[in-house]
């Protein structure tokens, strides 16, 4: 992980440069979020940046405040850009050991400090792309957004349910750093619904039957969809490589 203080400075930093990127045009269409325009991923970023302030600002251990609903007077960029200077003052004001209510085991405001910090990164590129141009994400940040990834979205399950796994194998590697998993599925039932999803598990030692390795900013867009698999580098069986994005994609 980098240091809170780290996590901060990208943060502030990814989010004036999607600013800039998104004050090129509203209409343009996300290659990254199909179906969205520029003023989409505007108000969506500015939903989750506002709701977490309030997490943050207002102590939420328990319950979710709601998602605000955009002013309708508001200039869309403006709105964004008040919600992204709150979220960052409320951040650097808080203990990141401090008690927060998320969605992952982790349950602090650091959490929040290091998921915003890729949230706007990632978005960041969406709104680029979506003119023709994009700027890299800092080496060390990406590197430990590939961390996330494996840490709190692609590998687990909840104790309610069960984990199958298989024969199959995949490792990252990148930035000097890897990550070995195996396939398998999450199944179980709560509350009235019944999941069956791919998954998996991390398993340092086993041998992959895949290596998925390339520059950090690459490997880690590749992973949120934001890269094609030609910008990475595939060493064995590039269905797993398939497979591994399916699971991303989740």
């Amino acid at each position: 992980m980098l240091s809170f203080p780290e996590y901060l400075a990208h943060l502030d930093a990814n989010t004036h440069l999607m600013g800039a990127a998104a004050a090129r045009g509203l209409d343009a269409k996300v290659p990254g979020c199909p179906g969205w325009t520029v003023r989409d991923l505007v108000l969506h970023v500015a939903q989750v940046q506002i709701q977490k302030a309030d997490i943050v600002e207002h102590g939420h251990v328990d319950t979710w405040p709601a998602h605000p609903e955009p002013p309708t007077d508001a200039d869309p960029i403006e709105w964004y850009r008040s919600g992204a200077d709150r979220l960052y003052r409320v951040l650097a004001e808080a203990d990141p050991t401090a008690p927060a209510k998320t969605w992952a085991e982790e349950q602090t405001v650091g959490f929040w400090i290091r998921r915003m910090a890729h949230e706007a990164a990632v978005h960041r590129v969406d709104a680029e792309q979506a003119h023709g141009y994009e700027s890299a994400v800092n080496a060390g940040l990406a590197v430990d957004g590939v961390a996330e990834l494996f840490d709190v979205f692609i590998t687990g399950y909840p104790d309610w349910g069960e984990y199958t796994a298989d024969e199959a194998v995949v490792r990252v590697e990148t930035g000097g750093r890897s990550w070995t998993a195996r396939f398998g599925r999450f199944t179980g039932s709560k509350s009235d619904r019944t999941y069956d999803l791919p998954t998996l598990m991390l398993e340092e030692g086993a041998e992959p039957g895949s290596v998925i390795s390339g520059e950090p900013d690459r490997v880690l867009l590749w992973m949120w969809g934001r890269a094609p698999l030609s910008d990475v580098l595939v060493a064995g069986d590039i269905d797993l490589a398939h497979r591994l994005r399916e699971v991303c994609s989740i």
